[in-house]
């Protein structure tokens, strides 16, 4: 038998507000009443989910559990609503999607656009970020899916689902006054004592790129500046003699100011999309992740993996 939902009510209200006194007041019930819902709601557990301190409450192990799940229960039933009526007005959605930087610019907004191609009414939010911001707003429900890096083991979680789409390798960026323009292929080896350009520590492109140099058996590059923006290190890159490890996923299309060059024994990434293991996409959602498929396919029909990872 599940958990009584009032009482789950009573503990987000804690949780929320961070005192029995003014979750009290909040939900318009007297404190004993409120002590004593949770109490009934420890007994039923056979844990504690609150301890009192001269700070207020806080969440025991157990409750962080209870009040995630319950987050992303009351986000789900919100979206519920909103789908029901944005459906009576005649628009799909909503949907919200999170998006790693490096996919923003090609597959993401090349599905975007076939998404939305036949003009009618939708309700779409792209929230960039990085993954640990991402995935768990994910499990909470605040967003829906996930376009980005998969099958890191870092970052696994036994409630959230990923679909492989693509295989991504990876290569080096330089611009017209790097040394390194002519070459057909090249090794980290070599680009040892070049000036770098690399993303910030946070995201996996860059836990990537760090086993990119431990695998070489080289030093992170002494000469380097630390970036996420994407069109910040391709400026940089072009107008410079600095490189960058970069993907043909991220690479919107050539401007000649680029040269991307074959990094010898790098391999590649995965790239897929992330969804709850509870929950189901919308139609729109459903949409998506079909168009998201066949341009991963027509990018790298060949590299294409069809086997999902549960994670």
């Amino acid at each position: 038998m599940a958990v009584d939902a009032t009482q789950i009510a009573n503990l987000l209200a804690i949780a929320r507000t961070g005192s029995f006194t003014r979750a009290a007041a909040e939900k318009g019930m007297s404190q004993p009443a409120l002590s004593n819902s949770i109490a009934l709601l420890e007994r039923r557990l056979g844990v504690p989910v609150l301890t009192r301190s001269r700070r207020g409450s806080e969440l025991t192990p157990y409750g962080e559990i209870l009040v995630r799940r319950a987050e992303g229960l009351q986000a789900l039933l919100t979206d519920a609503e909103t789908e029901v009526r944005r459906r009576v007005d005649g628009v799909a959605g909503p949907l919200r999607i999170g998006a790693t930087p490096s996919v923003i610019p090609t597959l993401l907004a090349d599905t975007l656009i076939e998404l939305i191609r036949d003009g009618d009414p939708v309700d779409i939010e792209i929230l960039d970020g990085l993954d640990q911001t991402l995935v768990p707003m994910l499990r909470s429900g605040a967003i829906d899916v996930i376009i980005g890096p998969v099958g890191e083991m870092f970052m696994s979680s036994d409630d959230v689902v990923e679909r492989v789409l693509m295989q991504d390798p990876f290569a080096v960026a330089v611009g017209l006054l790097s040394p390194f323009r002519q070459h057909t292929a090249v090794t980290l080896a070599e680009l040892a004592d070049a000036p770098w350009i690399l993303p910030r520590p946070g995201s996996t492109y860059r836990s990537h790129v760090e086993a990119l140099f431990m695998t070489a058996g080289l030093p992170w590059p002494r000469n380097c500046i630390l970036a996420n923006s994407l069109q910040l290190l391709e400026t940089v890159v072009a107008s410079s003699d600095r490189v960058t490890i970069v993907s043909p996923i991220q690479r919107k299309q050539a401007d000649g100011a680029l040269t991307v060059i074959p990094l010898a024994d790098a391999g590649s990434r995965t790239i897929g999309y992330k969804v709850r293991a509870s929950g189901r996409l919308s139609a729109l959602g459903e949409r998506l992740v079909s168009l998201l498929s066949d341009n991963a396919a027509a990018r790298m029909p060949t590299d294409r993996a069809s086997t999902d990872q549960k994670r």
